[in-house]
């Protein structure tokens, strides 16, 4: 018996709940309920049923609010983009800066040979969580870390790797640990956003820089702690990484001939209770290996790589990967799909944004052939986004949702999907998805965000959380595009005038039936994925809800988007203005179930550990800027009804 392994006995189930910290005693819970299961679980069925038979029923609201996007689609004609200029740019921000690597008054650290390097990079080692990955895996992880870039000077994560480690004095010289804040590079006494290793280090009396502001930030809580105080942990984290790669201990590629349990060591290792054979092998082929590198010796390097190759597939060969899902491991690092999508859809979203504007002004046949181009390219994006997908699904071995990177990466895969689905004709809906799905993406990339497969803790290894996961994650995808028209219609309203009231009108509709039809959608997968959360506890440790704050936030969002679906039968609350407004601020009820409940609250679902981080202070300014739109689009819709009633 152990998690989500339930013993079936005599009508009675029993479940692991816990265990005891020296793992010799196991706590059980046991239920005997098989009826009240089987008629909850029928219910579950036939309200899901009944919720997706909704979206065919020809006579559903559904199916009536898309014949009235047909409608309003032909009777626009041309496609109002001036407003949607704005929206791309507000949404996408600032163009990121390309980083400077390597200052000019340091020599470049030589380059390791890359045909020497990528053989390297097709090594295995085993992470701290106990995943056999390529050392070009752990590479790009490192040198992420350490630079926040994919290369460094011209040299892709595997040299770099390769490079400290066989050539420890020379990198230990090499500005390329990313300082972010000036105060830091100050302490250190540099110039620029990079430090050397031996910068860290007060050459005079043998310390450590940094120790007494580490020391000082790490006793301070979370809430406390200034950009300086976070800056410095970050700087001291990847100088550690530093220190791991020049002493070996990052590497562990050597597998243990004689234990039962599987264990890879690095080569700095102490190799005791082994034959001595063994051992001297262990301790040696490593360092010998990074010598010939070091020295320029390709020939005996090759012959030392392949014999570390042959060491891991003959003593490591029962928990090595399939070695087709390392190569997909080795092109999915190689691609970097999603950074570059990220880059890709924000490009091809705000040109094609630009490129309606035109349209509106002046119209030709050339002009819409380009515009079907830009889509047809935003689809091949799309068909990109999935496979990455895929091949992480295939890399990792379970479904790419597990992680804080992971879901938003699917989210933002199901953005895009929805917009597809339900732009009805739209070129509005499409642009402007595609520039919020790019949005994700770069979300996704924060440094807060580490992109890393991980293996799945045995809690969450359960058929039942990938399907219930799925559907609920999706639904934030369909949700955040309700949110995007409601923004959109609200910057409509604003800049709506007499000479373009009916024109704005069309649009506005448009927009307001494919935003109730994407709440809809949205409001039955959120409804659907939480009682499935319910159906997966219960499989897994006998009971349907405990109030985690996860679970109670997932029936908040529930509760208030299934207001919100009604407002349009509410007396007072009729209007579009009240709808799309209430479709904008609705999704800070997603974003607390998602972002609030992962890193600020403690429970089940969450990522968060110890106390809670301040909150950016971007999110006060977003729901100021929020909350004065709302207010211009009321006033100018008040106008409007006035002069109309005048009239």
């Amino acid at each position: 018996i152990y998690m989500n392994h339930v013993l079936n006995y005599k009508g009675y189930r029993f479940f692991q709940s816990s265990y005891d910290q020296d793992e010799l005693g196991t706590v059980l819970s046991v239920n005997h309920d098989y009826w009240g299961t089987f008629f909850t679980y029928v219910g579950y069925f036939l309200m899901s049923l009944g919720m997706l038979l909704t979206l065919f029923n020809k006579n559903s609201r559904f199916a009536m609010l898309g014949r009235t996007i047909r409608e309003n689609s032909v009777k626009s004609g041309k496609v109002v983009a001036t407003l949607l200029v704005l929206a791309g740019l507000f949404f996408s921000g600032q163009t990121m800066a390309q980083m400077e690597h390597g200052v000019k008054h340091v020599a470049h650290p030589s380059a390791v040979d890359k045909t020497q390097a990528v053989g390297f990079g097709k090594l295995l080692v085993q992470s701290r969580d106990g995943r056999l990955k390529p050392v070009n895996t752990l590479s790009g992880e490192i040198l992420r870390k350490i630079s926040r870039s994919n290369t460094f000077d011209g040299q892709k994560a595997d040299q770099v790797l390769l490079g400290m480690m066989s050539r420890p004095s020379e990198w230990q010289q090499v500005p390329m640990i990313k300082i972010g804040h000036p105060e830091v590079s100050e302490v250190l006494g540099i110039e620029g956003k990079y430090a050397s290793y031996l910068d860290f280090i007060d050459m005079n009396a043998g310390t450590y820089k940094l120790n007494d502001y580490v020391t000082e930030a790490y006793e301070k809580k979370p809430a406390a702690r200034s950009k300086f105080d976070n800056e410095i942990m970050k700087v001291d984290e990847r100088l550690n990484i530093c220190f791991m790669v020049f002493s070996g201990d990052m590497l562990k590629i050597l597998p243990d001939p004689s234990d039962a349990d599987h264990p890879w060591y690095a080569p700095n290792s102490k190799f005791v209770g082994m034959p001595a054979e063994d051992s001297i092998f262990l301790s040696t082929i490593v360092p010998t290996y990074l010598g010939s590198v070091a020295d320029g010796d390709l020939a005996l390097a090759n012959e030392l790589l392949k014999g570390i190759n042959e060491f891991q597939q003959k003593y490591g060969s029962k928990i090595l990967p399939d070695p087709s899902r390392t190569g997909m491991e080795l092109l999915y690092n190689e691609l970097l799909i999603f950074d570059r999508l990220s880059q890709y859809y924000g490009m091809l979203g705000v040109l094609l944004l630009i490129l309606l504007f035109v349209e509106m002004f002046r119209t030709s046949k050339a002009l819409r052939w380009v515009i079907k181009g830009f889509i047809v390219l935003i689809v091949i994006g799309f068909v990109f986004q999935t496979l990455g997908l895929a091949m992480r699904w295939y890399i990792s071995g379970h479904a790419p949702w597990s992680d804080g990177y992971e879901s938003l990466i699917y989210i933002g895969w199901v953005t895009l999907l929805a917009g597809l689905i339900f732009s009805g004709g739209s070129k509005m809906t499409i642009a402007a998805t595609t520039v919020l799905t790019s949005i994700i993406l770069m979300v996704a990339h924060l440094s807060w965000m580490d992109p890393e497969v991980t293996n799945l803790v045995p809690v969450l290894k359960s058929y039942w959380l990938t399907i219930h996961v799925s559907i609920i994650t999706a639904s934030y995808g369909f949700l955040a595009l309700s949110m995007l028209l409601g923004f959109l219609n609200l910057l409509l309203m604003i800049f709506r005038r007499k000479s373009n009231t009916r024109l704005f009108a069309i649009r506005i509709n448009e927009l307001t039936a494919i935003n109730e039809r994407a709440v809809m959608v949205g409001l039955y997968m959120l409804t659907i994925g939480t009682f499935l959360g319910g159906v997966w506890a219960n499989e897994s440790w006998g009971r349907y809800w405990g109030w985690d704050p996860k679970e109670t936030w997932a029936l908040v969002s529930v509760l208030v988007y299934a207001f919100v679906s009604h407002m349009k039968y509410m007396p007072g609350m009729k209007s579009r203005f009240s709808y799309n407004f209430a479709t904008l601020i609705s999704y800070f009820s997603i974003l607390m179930t998602y972002f609030g409940v992962n890193y600020y609250l403690s429970g089940l679902h969450s990522y968060a550990k110890g106390d809670p981080v301040p909150v950016p202070t971007f999110v006060y300014y977003t729901v100021a800027v929020i909350i004065l739109i709302a207010l211009w689009a009321y006033i100018k819709e008040k106008m409007l009804e006035r002069s109309s009633v005048n009239k």
